[in-house]
């Protein structure tokens, strides 16, 4: 038993030398990660650029690569096809089932700027007017189709074109169509440009807790005022409107260890990721991410509960005193096996001692058959040393009582043949 001991702990020891010498080398291995940005000049792309530098920085072994995107949809499904391995997408956008949660990032808003003078002063106005939005594979173009229909609007009813913040900017000024709706911060670069050209407005936007109803991800916001100019301010009051949160995801399928890292990146350099991105002061506490229907990611949750007490932690108490228990049931153990040990060679002394006393006893002893038995208890004894039924000691004791006593029959065996006149030469050993 004692020898099965000693090859499980060194065994033990083997596997977790090499498991933490393999965690170490994987934590010294070079990764790169792509993120799933959205377009250049976008608050999305600005925070994962700013995410970048700080892994540049402080964490250089992992390479973050910003990919510049359509936008939540097209990022969901490069996600899903592996082709990224962080992504930032709208709260409301259908994630896949295997997409976790790494944080949120901040709120964006959804924001309607139309032209004065059309004749639009609320949503339901936009009938029969003409639309810029993004991409079809964007989750702002989604969401614009969530949002009419809420107002009994349907495809049909609004003319709408797809295309770029620069290129709505242009057709916006020029009057080639009658609003602009987007899904973003307030204080968005692209809409201050459009809005500083004048002529134009933004829309209050009611109804968030009835819009949640359908879409949980929704919350009820607002624009603030003096959010695109401070005088005259723009907007001049605190618009209503429906905000979404900015999310940074990934799949369970990425390294939680990789996960963790980005995740502590991020938290622990907050201050530093402002300086690149204003929007970092938006960062959820990690306290409110429950509020997402998207579970979270194991590595950004050994992240966030790094503080918390383990598991073993928090049983000690129970786990002292199961040890004391194991601890008390191997020296019972040990003390079992020695008792069995010893009863084996007091079991071998004794019948070692009945061939003796049998030698003693027969009057025409024959050499060939007291060998016999004696080399049958060596062969037994041998066997038990080998498979770990005999201690050491018990083996060295056994040998020399055997070597005694084999001596004293050949002895005796040899005398009486002597007696009877029948011994032919020196008795030899057996």
């Amino acid at each position: 038993m004692s020898r099965i001991i000693i090859i499980i702990s060194l065994l033990s020891v083997g596997f977790f030398s090499i498991a933490g010498g393999l965690h170490f080398l994987d934590r010294r291995k070079h990764h790169v990660l792509v993120i799933g940005a959205g377009s250049e000049g976008g608050e999305a792309y600005a925070m994962a650029s700013a995410i970048a530098r700080l892994a540049e920085k402080y964490d250089p072994l992992i390479d973050i690569i910003v990919a510049e995107t359509g936008g939540s949809g097209q990022n969901n499904r490069m996600l899903q096809q592996n082709l990224l391995q962080l992504a930032t997408i709208q709260a409301d956008t259908k994630a896949g089932p295997d997409t976790r949660l790494i944080t949120m990032l901040y709120p964006d808003a959804y924001q309607v700027l139309v032209r004065e003078g059309v004749g639009i002063n609320s949503i339901s106005d936009l009938k029969g007017k003409t639309m810029a939005l993004p991409s079809k594979s964007s989750g702002q173009y989604r969401s614009f189709f969530f949002l009419a229909e809420h107002y009994g609007l349907s495809a049909q009813d609004i003319n709408v074109v797809t295309m770029s913040s620069k290129a709505s900017e242009w057709a916006l000024s020029q009057g080639a169509v009658d609003g602009v709706f987007r899904v973003r911060a307030p204080g968005n670069m692209a809409l201050r440009n459009m809005i500083e050209k004048g002529g134009v407005k933004l829309l209050p936007i009611y109804h968030s807790e009835a819009l949640r109803l359908d879409q949980p991800a929704i919350r009820e916001g607002e624009i603030p005022a003096g959010s695109y100019q401070g005088f005259p301010a723009v907007p001049a009051v605190d618009l209503p409107s429906p905000t979404v949160q900015r999310l940074l995801v990934s799949t369970k399928n990425v390294d939680k260890d990789l996960i963790e890292r980005v995740t502590r990146l991020i938290y622990e350099n907050r201050r530093e990721l402002s300086d690149f991105s204003p929007l970092a002061g938006f960062l959820a506490d990690p306290s409110d991410l429950g509020q997402s229907a998207l579970p979270i990611h194991a590595g950004a949750s050994k992240y966030y509960e790094r503080d918390n007490p383990s598991f073993l932690q928090e049983n000690v108490e129970i786990f002292a005193f199961y040890v004391t228990i194991l601890a008390g049931l191997v020296s019972l153990l040990f003390q079992l096996n020695n008792r069995k040990m010893k009863g084996r060679v007091d079991a071998y002394n004794r019948e070692l001692i009945e061939i003796y006393n049998s030698a003693i006893l027969d009057e025409a002893p024959v050499r060939g058959h007291y060998r016999n038995l004696m080399m049958d208890v060596f062969a037994r004894v041998l066997k038990d040393s080998e498979q770990g039924n005999l201690s050491a000691t018990g083996f060295e004791f056994l040998s020399f009582a055997w070597d005694e006593l084999n001596d004293a029959i050949i002895d005796i065996v040899d005398e009486r043949h002597t007696r009877r006149g029948t011994r032919k030469g020196k008795g030899k050993r057996i």
